[in-house]
């Protein structure tokens, strides 16, 4: 499998799973413009959107997609019922996408019904982990959000963190202002 990260809006990132055929799948398609823009190129043909929350960052694009590409199947949490999605997931559910099973988890904290999809080594978390820091509660509790770090640090060692946006230089000046040495 080949991973892309497609950069949107200020600080988003697409990820783009893709095979060496070129079939793909798409996590938390924000903007479908870039999107689009990357099939083209690659000439990939999408076959599943992942969506990890409801945010408009996240799903603002799946209604285009959808339009250029009938067939595909759109994944989400209940959460994102009215959103696109054509198969609703909950924690302890899997999916078999491009051969590869993806194990779906409850990681509420950012949002009630936040999930993450995980298929060795690939761990796509939406807004629950970045680098050097976790997505901020809107909707859940820090007690939620400690439980889902938690279920995260299980996974194995090698697992490849794929945030869905690049806050690594605000979060360790974040860090540095609280643990200056």
């Amino acid at each position: 499998m080949n991973l892309n990260s497609i950069p949107a809006f200020q600080d988003n990132y697409i990820w783009v799973l893709s095979n060496d055929e070129g079939r793909c799948l798409i996590v938390d398609p924000g903007d479908a413009a870039p999107v689009l823009k990357a099939i083209a190129e690659n000439q990939w043909q999408p076959e599943a959107i992942l969506l990890t929350h409801h945010h408009q960052d996240h799903v603002g694009g799946v209604k285009e997609l959808v339009q250029n590409f009938p067939k595909l199947v759109v994944y989400g949490p209940a959460e994102t019922q009215d959103k696109g999605v054509t198969h609703i997931v909950e924690d302890g559910d899997s999916a078999l996408i491009l051969g590869h099973e993806f194990s779906i988890f409850a990681t509420p904290g950012h949002t009630l019904g936040h999930i993450c999809y995980f298929s060795h080594p690939y761990l796509f978390c939406g807004d629950t982990l970045f680098s050097g820091g976790c997505g901020r509660l809107f909707e859940g509790t820090a007690s939620q959000m400690y439980q889902s770090l938690k279920t995260i640090s299980e996974l194995p060692d090698d697992t490849l963190i794929c945030c869905a946006h690049e806050y690594t230089l605000a979060n360790m000046k974040f860090a540095l202002s609280i643990l200056p040495h």
